[in-house]
């Protein structure tokens, strides 16, 4: 009788608690004051743990698929050339991560715009609000393969860790520079359920930073020094920065997993070209990261928050004076334990988001003292029978 009025009251702290957390979530999400709060938080993981190792202990390896070009801030004559020569060397894919908006000089932007009508070429634009943000189109004509180079389309996230490979809005299909890049060098034998799959948010399974692939610059274009590596690979192009002092560059420069500096203040760590190359190797590989699906994760909280209140509320009926210490060394217990199983976890490419499974138990927890006080009012003014107050 006595399990049983327990398993009742631990059942009706989890309705409590979930509903206060419900109250408390909904005044979070209206009152734009905690969102400073919200983006802090949103912004930091501590599976970017797995990054900041991972880059410490890999081996230096080259990537051998693709090769990225460095576009610095050359001309239009000179970026003309460097097409032309690595045309030359016979990639499968180029893929021009620049948007040429406005004219230059005439006889280099018609130069430049015949390099740029090739077969193999996947030219780059940017969404913004829906409206493409694309080049001139006098130097890039229309029906040349081209996606977007957002990643996703969280603005509220600083970090980049998703990925949004086919952005669909009504009747809409576009696709992203990466799935674009990657569908040319896979193609013919490139599966079109790829599409569905990449719909969504996907998290980007980063491989490398710029150390991990091979960055090419203008004069070893020109000098054909590595025209040999390029046949039947990725040439990606696009702005690298300075080649002695692109560390301290901050042009199209964005936060992901592998800043060396996963708390606090850092600047930037990786290009947007790098980005696309992580992702292009991701796709071309099918080296993707699995994700708990969320209705796993909420049948989770649900049984480990009720089997952590029937604990809790048996222990703080006893009235033990080492209760509290207790309660202190389980969540404890329960917050490292949960971090150590998602970061074996993502070691073995399944994003397990234990995060949200840990903030709700601790906040359950913490919410037995006040619902037995109103249990205890219960008691008093309705004669509620539940295992912390009876006859």
């Amino acid at each position: 009788m006595r399990n049983k009025s327990l398993f009742k009251e631990a059942f009706l702290c989890m309705i409590f608690a979930f509903t206060v957390l419900g109250i408390v979530s909904w005044i979070g999400v209206s009152l734009n004051f905690f969102s400073p709060f919200k983006n802090a938080f949103k912004d930091f993981s501590y599976l970017d743990m797995y990054y900041a190792e991972k880059l410490e202990t890999n081996d230096p390896n080259i990537n051998e698929n693709i090769i990225l070009v460095n576009v610095d801030r050359r001309n239009r004559k000179e970026l003309a050339g460097m097409l032309q020569k690595i045309q030359e060397s016979q990639p499968k894919v180029i893929g021009v991560d620049v948007i040429f908006k406005d004219l230059e000089d005439p006889v280099w932007d018609r130069f430049l715009s015949e390099f740029l009508k090739s077969e193999n070429i996947v030219a780059a634009y940017v969404l913004n609000d829906d409206k493409r943000i694309v080049s001139n189109k006098n130097i890039l004509e229309e029906g040349v393969a081209s996606g977007y180079s957002n990643f996703n389309f969280d603005d509220e996230s600083a970090v980049i860790r998703n990925f949004r490979g086919v952005y669909k809005k009504n009747d809409t299909i576009l696709e992203a520079f990466g799935t674009a890049v990657s569908k040319k060098f896979r193609a013919p034998d490139w599966d079109m359920g790829m599409d569905n799959f990449l719909s969504i948010d996907r998290p980007i399974n980063y491989t490398g930073n710029r150390d991990f692939f091979l960055v090419l610059e203008y004069d070893e274009i020109m000098n054909d020094e590595f025209s040999h590596l390029m046949k039947d690979k990725i040439v990606m192009v696009g702005y690298l920065g300075n080649p002695i002092q692109h560390r301290f560059d901050l042009e199209d420069k964005h936060f992901t997993p592998m800043n060396p500096r996963f708390v606090g203040k850092s600047p930037p760590d990786t290009f947007g070209l790098v980005i696309h190359a992580n992702i292009v190797q991701m796709i071309i590989e099918g080296n993707f990261i699995k994700v708990v699906p969320n209705w796993m994760r909420i049948l989770l909280t649900v049984i480990l928050t009720y089997m952590a209140l029937c604990y809790f509320i048996w222990l703080n009926k006893r009235q033990l004076a080492s209760y509290i210490l207790r309660l202190n060394i389980v969540q404890l217990f329960f917050i490292v334990f949960f971090v150590w199983v998602a970061l074996l976890l993502f070691r073995q490419k399944l994003l397990f988001k234990t995060a949200s499974i840990t903030a709700v138990m601790v906040f359950s927890i913490g919410l037995i003292g006040f619902y037995k006080k109103l249990a205890h009012y219960l008691y008093k003014r309705f004669k509620w029978q539940g295992f912390f107050f009876h006859d």
